[in-house]
């Protein structure tokens, strides 16, 4: 081996333990990791791995690549843990690191791959992605190695390495479902639009993804037929129109996570931090070796008509770009060795004491809070964040004094990773305490892990965490649109439109009565709750005889709720503050149940709710 791969080798050793840095010190967070992990515990406990399911429902979103390998980390320690969900992005990181350095050292040299891997392991997007339970870092691992199976195609004309390609796209696919398949085919199409042998490309192009769509069908359509044989639907219809919303209707019709045009000029320079400072110099390069350097253009066939392309679409979240994150970063890293190497000293200078300022301010806000505003942090713990903060200026101080910047890329990469572990071991324990579900549920996985038989009910929201932290399943109510007998006039869309505002006006109206204590509402709190909920209803001015059949809907829909609620059988429930106010309000038999707990979970003001035979079982409910 090389002086250069052992250096390659020990960067990737270095980002090993930077991305696996304390990542089981802290539980699942919301919305993906729970419902991940969840899954791949379904499969587990149930031992079919071909269909995905969570809260024991089939699950249709996502392919299962990612669910078996949390399900065979797992499978080491026998439980899903926050360790077991995230090594998947660990080492989907440090392979997307491999490549990106193998390919930099092919289209330009070993300094400029060394810098690629350093700066791409130290760009927070990235970062954050190689250590969170998420489907993009394994995404962009297939497609990053798909990526340099391409460059090598080009440059030997063997076929070897074109399967590399379609097998790393085949992968992509389930991974992450047929939308990935636009990487490739939008690469391939300008890699051949000038080329000399465009048939040859659009042949393999057709076959390619001849081959990725009959290997994902082999897996998708037994599992719809599956699933539309269990759930009592047309396995067509499901399997369409499941399609449609993860293709056409999430990038197309904006089904989820709707944006801007310029959503991504926004996002990418925060992705890009710390090394977004460097973005002019950057810039200025790439544009010089735009038409006469051939690393530059495959590297901007890569980005440009995916970045186009995911613009143009009206779905929008800053993980779809992840898999262009390794051209971007052997481009920051060709460009800045450039202005590190032949770039004006005063501009060095200029962006260090810019970047030393920012963190010199910051440590100081962090080291001088405690004693200007009130904060529930523990003043040593904003101490040592604060002096993690201010540290990396100190070694920049020689660069000052002689008016020379020689390490300035250095100072950015070590200022980075001690914020890294900084954030690791202080700010992410800090931030569970506010979002992490595991507490709250704690008291119901005691039963469950006693084996004690109980019903659980989720109402108004359907979380993943709740469920996994729980181990129990629970039972939805309110969380979809109501069966209504009658159409009003309406299309489906605007009945969809009417119950969506409809809802929202009941939870507003709630919210505005004051409550002194939502764990004991009083009869005259009641009489205001009920008093607000007819004013909104009068106020929307829909037809009276659709009113009521919304209401016979919501009883219906909780008749097996109340029949079990008010048995001597145990159950519990999970609402939120504002919907437990209506229910309260208008369902009589609630007035028995015990609140055994109020919490904020995340941005969720949330109870848990027992009838007098769970609180029985439970014991004394908790303080809150």
């Amino acid at each position: 081996m090389n002086r250069d791969m052992v250096r390659l080798c020990a960067a990737l050793a270095f980002a090993a333990v930077l991305f696996s840095i304390n990542i089981n010190g802290y539980d699942l967070w919301p919305p993906d990791e729970p419902r991940y992990a969840l899954i791949a515990r379904e499969m587990m406990d149930s031992g079919d791995y071909l269909l995905p399911r969570v809260n024991n429902q089939p699950y249709k979103e996502k392919p299962p690549l990612l669910f078996w390998m949390i399900a065979a980390a797992s499978s080491i320690t026998g439980e899903v843990t926050p360790l077991t969900a995230r090594i998947p992005s660990v080492v989907s990181g440090l392979i997307v690191l491999l490549f990106t350095g193998l390919l930099a050292r092919e289209v330009f040299n070993a300094r400029i791959a060394l810098w690629s891997v350093l700066i791409l392991m130290t760009m927070q997007r990235f970062w954050w992605n190689s250590r969170f339970g998420q489907i993009d870092m394994l995404l962009s691992a297939c497609l990053t190695a798909g990526l340099y199976g391409y460059w090598r195609w080009e440059a030997s004309r063997r076929y070897g390495w074109l399967v590399l390609f379609y097998a790393a796209a085949m992968a992509g696919l389930f991974a992450k479902g047929p939308g990935v398949l636009v990487f490739p085919v939008l690469f391939v199409l300008v890699r051949s639009w000038k080329s000399e042998r465009p048939i040859e490309a659009w042949t393999h192009l057709v076959v390619g993804c001849a081959c990725c769509i009959l290997a994902y069908a082999a897996w998708v359509i037994p599992t719809h037929l599956a699933f539309a044989q269990e759930v009592q639907e047309t396995a067509g219809n499901g399997l369409a129109s499941n399609m449609f919303r993860q293709t056409i209707g999430r990038f197309f019709l904006g089904v989820s996570h709707a944006n801007w045009p310029w959503y991504y000029l926004t996002t990418l320079p925060v992705d890009w931090l710390p090394w977004t400072l460097f973005l002019p110099w950057v810039a200025v390069w790439v544009w010089k070796q735009r038409k006469e350097n051939a690393s530059v253009r495959f590297l901007f066939s890569w980005i440009l008509p995916a970045f186009l392309f995911f613009t143009v679409a009206i779905g929008k979240r800053g993980v779809y770009l992840l898999p262009l994150f390794p051209a971007f970063a052997i481009l920051f890293a060709a460009g800045i060795l450039e202005f590190i190497d032949k770039g004006d000293e005063k501009w060095k200078l200029r962006i260090s004491w810019f970047y030393s300022s920012i963190l010199l301010l910051s440590g100081c806000i962090a080291l001088f809070a405690p004693a200007i505003i009130s904060i529930d942090i523990p003043s040593v713990t904003l101490s040592i964040i604060g002096a993690c903060l201010v540290l990396p200026v100190f070694p920049a101080m020689p660069g000052y004094i002689n008016k020379r910047m020689p390490y300035l890329h250095l100072q950015f990469f070590a200022s980075f990773v001690l914020l890294c572990v900084m954030t690791s071991f202080l700010v992410f324990p800090l931030v569970n305490q506010y979002k992490s579900a595991r507490g709250f549920c704690s008291p119901i996985a005691n039963l469950t892990e006693k084996d004690v038989e109980f019903d659980l009910y989720s109402v108004g929201f359907a979380r993943e965490e709740y469920v996994f932290y729980s181990r129990h399943f629970f039972k939805e109510l309110y969380t979809g649109p109501v069966p209504l007998e009658g159409n009003y006039g309406m299309g489906e869309l605007e009945m969809l439109k009417f119950q969506k505002e409809f809802s929202r006006a009941i939870t507003k109206s709630v919210e505005t009565v004051q409550i002194q204590d939502i764990k004991a509402i009083r009869p005259d709190e009641v009489e205001a709750l009920r008093a607000a909920l007819q004013e909104t209803v009068g106020k929307k001015g829909y037809p009276e005889a659709l009113i009521e059949d919304f209401k016979n809907g919501l009883r219906k829909e909780a008749d097996e709720f109340f029949a079990v609620f008010s048995s001597d059988r145990p159950a519990f429930l999970y609402v939120q503050d504002y919907d437990w106010r209506w229910i309260y309000a208008i369902h009589p038999d609630m007035h028995g149940a015990v609140v055994l707990d109020h919490e904020d979970v995340g941005s969720r003001s949330v109870l848990l709710v027992a009838n007098p035979a769970g609180a029985a079982l439970m014991g004394s409910g908790r303080d809150s």
